[in-house]
């Protein structure tokens, strides 16, 4: 593209020069022409010189001259072969002028003149036209050379930028052409590594900090990944292997076969409790579809409440103001089951829920008395299959999903959620849910 803009520009340039000197050379002859017609009319129209005598004291420099009486009849001429006919057709009215570009005259054939003619009167009253035609020969001839010269100059010229250009984005390719070399490298071990970032500042090396940055997180994801199907695989493994030892094991209907139906049966229960939550977060993945309604907040922790009460003996004290928002019912309530489970599971007396409204969110808090999460480990904590140090009990962390997916719920209705501690150093987590949560998702 470069290359054909340039030569576009050269070809341009050097017609746009060849016509400007042709116009030039054209006026300057043009000029000429005219002052040989204004000092023959002047010296006719002053009556000094009769019509054959003013052009005989005028040097013609080349001009074809002549003087026309008003039935155009030749009077004088500087040349005798042309005193029988008029060089131009041009017939100006008495002091005017006009001017025309003849591409050949009477006894010129092939040879282009600039013409001349201006009206005038003699003091007697007769009428005049002085014509002179200029031949443009010479000028023909150097626009011709001049054409010529600037063609080859213009083919050279168009070679050495040729070269130039090529060499010049050769040049500025190279460093696109090492990150391009560095990423193949980079894909060969399966995506570590970093580009080197070029001294230069430029565009090219803004290249190189964005591939860096991309790389990056194509590395961090793909150690999720990993990290992802390792733990699951860990977490399927157990139970799949309790199932598989409880299969094998004789089974004569006594009271351990039913004590071993039943541990069976919790470990199939907690598979499939495993199961579901992956396919929430492989659906929270693709954008986690919601069904909005009007959702009681209140309504579901009051639910919650009950649940705990009647199906535990920790204590669990409530705060409910009523609350409302726009959001999915089913899956909000998933999202606050996920959270008071969380709080049941470390808990290591009571635990609290609480919900209000404030400004245009609605906040609830549930409260154990459980140690804080660690602030180094508040974010982590929401990550798929994580567990602090003091719950990797199998019993007690339970799969490390729970967090992961009140966090995806929370968000896909706009809101936050975070853990955080209350005023006296207890444990807590806090969901703030906008008002108008279903038009975040």
């Amino acid at each position: 593209m470069s290359a054909a803009a340039v030569t576009v520009a050269v070809v341009l340039g050097a017609i746009g020069f060849v016509v400007a000197l042709d116009r030039i050379l054209y006026s300057t002859a043009q000029d000429s022409a005219r002052e040989q017609a204004a000092a023959i009319s002047t010296s006719i129209s002053s009556g000094e010189r009769s019509a054959p005598q003013a052009l005989s004291e005028i040097t013609s420099k080349g001009s074809l001259i002549q003087v026309l009486d008003a039935s155009h009849r030749v009077v004088a001429s500087s040349e005798p072969a042309l005193a029988d006919s008029s060089v131009s057709k041009l017939r100006p009215a008495p002091g005017a002028v006009a001017t025309a570009q003849e591409a050949t005259i009477p006894g010129e054939v092939g040879e282009p003149h600039a013409v001349v003619a201006q009206g005038l009167t003699d003091p007697s009253g007769t009428a005049y036209t002085v014509v002179v035609a200029k031949p443009l020969d010479v000028e023909t001839t150097t626009v011709r050379t001049a054409a010529t010269l600037l063609v080859l100059a213009s083919a050279l010229l168009l070679a050495i930028l040729m070269v130039l250009i090529n060499r010049t984005v050769r040049q500025a390719l190279l460093p696109v052409e090492s990150i391009r070399s560095e990423v193949a490298r980079i894909t060969q071990v399966r995506g570590r590594g970093h580009i080197t970032v070029p001294p230069s500042g430029d565009e090219i090396a803004r290249l190189a900090e964005t591939m860096n940055v991309m790389l990056g997180r194509l590395e961090q994801a793909d150690a999720t990944t990993r990290r992802f199907i390792s733990d699951a695989s860990h977490e399927l493994r157990s139970p799949l292997a309790t199932i598989r030892a409880a299969i094998e094991v004789p089974h004569a209907g006594t009271g351990a076969d039913r004590e071993r139906d039943a541990v069976v049966q919790g470990e199939v229960l907690r598979m499939q409790h495993l199961v579901e939550d992956l396919l929430t977060l492989a659906k929270a993945d693709d954008g986690l579809p919601l069904t909005l309604e009007e959702v009681d907040v209140d309504d579901l922790v009051e639910s919650e409440v009950r649940r705990l009460r009647a199906t535990g003996t920790t204590p669990v004290t409530a705060s409910i103001t009523a609350s409302r928002v726009v959001g999915d019912r089913l899956k909000l309530a998933q999202a606050l089951r996920n959270v008071v489970d969380n709080a049941m599971t470390h808990t290591v007396g009571a635990v609290g829920l609480e919900v209000h409204p404030e400004g245009e969110v609605v906040v609830l808090t549930v409260d154990n008395d459980g140690p804080p999460v660690p602030e180094e480990q508040r974010e982590a904590v929401f990550d798929r299959f994580t567990r602090l140090e003091e719950s990797r009990e199998r019993d007690r962390g339970g799969s490390g999903l729970g967090l992961a997916i009140v966090r995806t719920i929370v968000e896909a209705h706009g809101g936050t959620v975070r853990a955080t501690s209350t005023p006296d150093g207890r444990c807590r987590f806090e969901v703030r849910l906008p008002l108008d949560a279903g038009t975040a998702s």
